[in-house]
């Protein structure tokens, strides 16, 4: 598609560039390990050159969220590298160095499930209404990918940026450290599985983070931010955001805390404050330690206000809530 033909472009022009991290770290980094472990989950970096800094290519694959970016630093300073550091000391350090961003990173993200939502219920009908519940109020393949908003985005991203390593294990390009700005673009608003022609732009503030190992896994991320809609009947909205995920083979499998998800959204009015939509998802992860993989299964409901649509868009039989249900494999 074109949006990852530009990323691919970008890749192509930009010099210096690897798939791996600089070891020249500052004094508080860790230094690189001798003899790697077997790999954890994720996309594994190879031993970096001696170049003093480097741009980095980055990909990820999942059926919910698939992406590649460019990781470009806006300074001489590599990333820094943390082991056995504090979440608390981690947001501390990103916070302040954010104020003047250090890399700026150009992300291409495609969303495979509510595409293939979009698809069936265009083009296949009658299958899709195969899924009612009842007296079709739910739909289970609108609850299998519900929750997300657009098809696709291009983003851009200014702050700063943490790359997380531990002795022993195999470096992987996806476990960094993020908070700074972000710059978002879309030309398709999906409602209920049907695609709407709309330009819309976000722009928030966020953290975001993931650090994979071989016997744990955690991601999180918190966002505030503003979105406005070129479609007259999509009403402009300002939300906060909150998302935690962590894995661990060795947790019980009993534990309520751990290899759980946790997905929060508030989206209110630009206009007025009303709130116009709530997203509330929960999740809860059966990890197969021989295999490395977690059995997951998130579910919630979001709820919309009748407001956020206005004109034609605005459903005669307007429902308020719809249910989640994402089965998923993680790696």
């Amino acid at each position: 598609m074109p949006i990852c033909l530009l990323a691919l472009c970008l890749l192509l022009l930009t010099p210096n560039i690897s798939r791996g991290a600089d070891q020249n770290t500052p004094p508080s980094a860790v230094p690189p390990t001798a003899s790697p472990s077997p790999a954890a989950a994720g996309e594994q970096c190879p031993l970096p050159s001696q170049a003093s800094n480097q741009a980095e290519f980055v990909w990820e694959t999942d059926p919910y969220y698939t992406q590649v970016s460019l990781h470009i630093p806006l300074s001489d300073a590599p990333i820094p590298e943390f082991t056995d550091v504090s979440e608390f000391r981690i947001y501390r350090k990103l916070f302040f160095d954010s104020l003047v961003p250090q890399f700026m990173l150009v992300e291409a993200a495609v969303f495979p499930m509510p595409l293939l939502g979009v698809t069936l219920k265009r083009y296949t009908p009658e299958f899709y209404r195969g899924f009612n519940v009842g007296s079709g109020s739910l739909n289970l393949l609108e609850a299998v990918t519900a929750g997300f908003q657009e098809p696709y985005a291009f983003s851009l991203f200014f702050g700063d940026m943490v790359s997380f390593v531990r002795p022993g294990e195999d470096k992987v390009c996806t476990n960094k450290g993020y908070m700074g700005y972000m710059i978002s673009y879309s030309n398709q608003h999906i409602k209920r599985n049907v695609l709407v022609p709309d330009h819309n732009i976000e722009f928030e503030w966020k953290t975001k983070g993931e650090r994979v190992f071989k016997d744990d896994k955690l991601s999180w991320s918190f966002r505030v931010g503003s979105k406005i809609h070129q479609h007259p009947e999509i009403a402009n909205t300002i939300y906060l955001g909150f998302r935690r995920s962590n894995l661990d083979f060795k947790a019980s499998v009993f534990s309520f805390l751990d290899n759980s998800t946790v997905d929060l959204r508030w989206d209110f009015s630009a206009k007025n404050g009303r709130p116009l939509r709530q997203e509330y998802v929960i999740g809860k992860k059966y990890p197969i330690a021989r295999w490395k993989v977690a059995m997951k299964m998130d579910v919630g409901l979001i709820w919309e206000d009748q407001a956020r649509y206005s004109g034609r868009l605005r459903d005669k039989d307007f429902q308020n809530v719809t249910a989640v249900l994402r089965p998923n494999i993680e790696f």
